[in-house]
């Protein structure tokens, strides 16, 4: 009998966006990781069975990391690389482990499955994004305004990373803010920092993979409770850039960098 040839792909995990001009992001990143590797196939996996469903309903089918998987063992790979695209390794970059080792090695099954860490996982990652979020920041932003960035936030233990980044951009830049919206530092929290500073125009940012329905109402939202809004009730004047994180080319390559083929 003839040794069957391994098969080997790239699985880029995300939490995913319905918003359909966000998917930019994802495409971005795809582009680079298929760039670096020519030879072998990228699929992609939404880990939000909410952002699946409503994608479904409009004729996309993006599967769950589980299905995609599947789908691939079914279609021949052997081995295949997992990347996470999330931010920090929170609740949905665990479950996506758990995923893995539930898949790696079955019968007649794919023989390895490898995962890549989420962007801030290392001592190097926060040094790199926070490198690259300072020079990213001096495109737009001059030295006498602040830089608010949003990132989701999450009641898993991870969400201490946020804080280590802030910590990380102090030492660089010490316009540049970190808040989330879910837990802490909340915008509530920021705002004095600003105050203490003098700062009187503010920018904000999402510190998320794509720029999705939290961009476009928890950050940018004029209604009442959007960052955009609670800072303008504070006096500060607001100026906004959507550019997410899978847009910004240096740190895009800390993702790519973590597939280990």
């Amino acid at each position: 009998m003839t040794k069957q040839k391994e098969k080997t792909g790239i699985l880029l995990v995300a939490f995913g966006t319905s918003v359909i001009d966000a998917h930019t992001a994802y495409d971005f990143i795809h582009q680079r990781v298929q760039a670096v590797y020519p030879e072998l196939e990228v699929r992609r996996a939404y880990t939000s069975t909410i952002v699946r469903k409503k994608l479904i309903e409009r004729g996309q089918d993006i599967l769950s990391p589980a299905a995609a998987l599947t789908k691939m063992a079914d279609d021949g790979f052997t081995c295949v690389f997992v990347q996470s695209l999330h931010v920090i390794p929170g609740y949905e970059f665990h479950d996506l482990l758990h995923i893995v080792r539930g898949v790696n090695g079955l019968p007649k099954g794919l023989k390895q499955v490898a995962v890549g860490n989420p962007l801030l996982t290392e001592h190097d990652d926060y040094v790199r994004v926070s490198e690259a979020l300072h020079r990213f920041s001096k495109t737009f932003k001059p030295d006498d305004e602040a830089l608010v960035l949003m990132g989701h936030g999450t009641k898993h233990s991870a969400n201490i990373c946020y804080a280590g980044l802030q910590e990380y951009i102090r030492h660089i830049d010490s316009s540049i803010f970190v808040g989330t919206i879910e837990a802490f530092p909340a915008i509530e929290d920021v705002i004095p920092q600003l105050k203490r500073k003098g700062y009187k125009r503010v920018w904000l940012m999402p510190l998320l993979t794509s720029a999705g329905d939290h961009v476009i109402n928890d950050m940018a939202g004029e209604k009442e409770g959007s960052w955009k809004s609670v800072l303008e009730s504070d006096s500060f004047e607001v100026k906004i850039n959507r550019t997410a994180l899978g847009l910004i080319d240096e740190v895009v390559d800390v993702w790519v960098e973590k597939i280990q083929l």
